[in-house]
């Protein structure tokens, strides 16, 4: 994934869910409930996989057939925490988070109302 958009964080973000949890291309989970938590985070749904990883996963991600879903792409739901001032780099942006790399490296999603971009 290419990271090439920069931003400034301008509100902490402390992550519930700090460690990995992957799930692979073409793997079934059991589908869930739709994420109710923040209007800003919608189409996320709460999905159980073949391995009890359970986590958030953006329904874009999902071909949908009833409480089935099969996975159209590998995907890592670990989150980043962030404090305000950090500057980061956004690749993907989904449903109200991108996909953030920090200056030491670290890799997650955060909420895109914690981020500010910095224009060139």
């Amino acid at each position: 994934m290419k990271y090439e958009i920069l931003f400034r964080v301008i509100k902490e973000y402390e992550s519930p869910y700090p460690a990995s949890i992957c799930f692979q291309k073409e793997e079934q989970v059991s589908v869930g409930e739709l994420s109710t938590h923040d209007p800003d985070w919608e189409r996320w749904l709460w999905c159980l996989g073949e391995h009890n990883n359970e986590a958030w996963v953006p329904d874009q991600y999902l071909k949908i057939e009833g409480s089935i879903g099969i996975l159209l792409r590998d995907y890592n739901a670990r989150e980043l925490s962030v404090s305000p001032g950090e500057l980061v780099l956004v690749g993907e942006i989904i449903n109200g988070f991108g996909m953030t790399r920090n200056a030491e490296g670290k890799e997650g999603w955060v909420p895109m109302k914690c981020l500010e971009k910095i224009e060139a």
